[in-house]
């Protein structure tokens, strides 16, 4: 793990493209995060997690130095931290481990379409169980009753049978890796042009 976390002396290009992936992500992370937040979307954490997967993914393309996908995270973190909307430690936290993900799995397994669709399916894993497990510790485990209660009542009202509901709700996984991969796979397709073009300007 100590191996996977070190970080490799910066150049003055990795050093630049580290700062200009940093910059998209944290400007994405404040503006949409911050409409999503304030309009209450179901999901939006799992929203911002599909941006972070394409981004992450993108800039495994251009900046592959050892360690460079958990400073990236560190770097959209702090940015996010102290200049989005409020003292919010919960995304710090999940940027932070969306790119500890990252770049566990692709420095380990190396960087094709394959290892980039386990990244973004892993980044959805986690950030389905995050949203389950800070929900319980905030509200307690009786929140899970509340939502399938409330779901059951909307559903019963169009006139879905319950047993719908329930696969309905056995989906909401599946969903999540779904997209997870796409993402990932949009992410390393984009990254590979950004890549080429770079290539192409020298």
């Amino acid at each position: 793990m100590t191996k996977i976390l070190k970080i490799e002396k910066l150049s003055e290009s990795n050093l630049v493209n580290t700062a200009v992936f940093a910059a998209v992500w944290g400007l994405a992370e404040i503006s949409i995060g911050t409409f999503l937040h304030a309009s209450k979307i179901p999901f939006r954490g799992a929203i911002m997690s599909l941006a972070a997967i394409m981004i992450l993914v993108c800039a495994r393309s251009v900046i592959n130095y050892k360690g460079s996908l958990i400073l990236l995270g560190i770097v959209t973190a702090t940015f996010r931290l102290f200049l989005g909307v409020g003292f919010n430690i919960t995304p710090f936290i999940a940027i932070l481990l969306e790119s500890l993900i990252a770049e566990i799995v692709l420095n380990k397994f190396g960087y094709n379409r394959i290892t980039c669709v386990i990244t973004g399916a892993a980044i959805m894993v986690y950030t389905l169980l995050h949203g389950l497990i800070m929900q319980a510790v905030f509200l307690g485990m009786d929140i899970y009753k509340i939502y399938y209660e409330l779901v059951l009542s909307f559903t019963n009202k169009i006139g879905l049978d319950e047993n719908i509901v329930i696969i309905i709700l056995l989906s909401v996984p599946f969903i999540h890796l779904i997209t997870g991969a796409l993402s990932a796979s949009l992410g390393l397709s984009v990254g590979r042009q950004i890549q080429n073009l770079m290539e192409n300007a020298k």
